[in-house]
């Protein structure tokens, strides 16, 4: 094929290019925001036999009892029925995931990380936890246990403000400070838990 015709051929392919429909680019699938896993623990807690008092659970403390005896495939086992019961416990997803790592599990470890710090995102994006109108909204005190225990606050004393549960606590650089926990859903929990049955 001769120079010209080749140039030619070029020009038309380019044309043709130029006036063809760009494509569109891939849409980027959003990761589950903080408002997913709102709506997860609301919905648990709306549910009609909700109990804030899942630590205290028989099934919940076999897990415990396995990993105080080092048995953690047997803490696995029973921490997947009770996730599925509980699937908003952040504590059993973050021994989940330090436990599947263990195993070499990654894809088991990281998605039980992913559950446990969406969990935490979802509690800290109700406020700034400083004060009782700023206060993180919790559903359980397990909720406001595990996110303590993820900042390394030590709990140096507790009372209740306003529906509030008002944490003391030393943070690891030495510093003392409040955070606030509104504990209204588990409260009103509490007290249809505890309530007389109505005839």
């Amino acid at each position: 094929m001769k120079t010209a015709n080749i140039a030619a051929l070029l020009v038309l392919t380019l044309a043709s290019l130029s006036r063809a429909e760009p494509k569109a680019a891939p849409k980027v699938p959003a990761f589950p925001s903080a408002d997913d896993y709102t709506a997860l623990r609301m919905a648990f807690a709306a549910k009609p036999d909700f109990s804030p008092f899942w630590n205290m659970d028989t099934e919940r403390s076999a897990i415990f009892t396995a990993i105080r005896s080092k048995d953690f495939p047997k803490a696995i086992a029973l921490a997947k029925p009770w996730l599925e019961k509980v699937p908003v416990d952040a504590e059993v997803h973050y021994l989940c995931g330090h436990f599947l790592k263990k195993t070499g599990d990654i894809p088991g470890s990281m998605y039980h990380f992913h559950c446990f710090y969406g969990l935490m995102r979802s509690i800290t994006s109700t406020g700034d936890g400083k004060s009782v109108k700023t206060a993180w909204k919790v559903i359980s005190v397990s909720e406001e246990y595990a996110l303590l225990n993820e900042i390394d606050a030590e709990l140096i004393d507790q009372s209740l403000v306003d529906n509030c549960d008002k944490m003391h606590v030393k943070l690891p650089n030495g510093t003392e400070t409040d955070f606030y926990f509104d504990v209204s859903i588990s409260l009103a929990a509490t007290a249809r838990q505890f309530a007389p049955d109505k005839k």
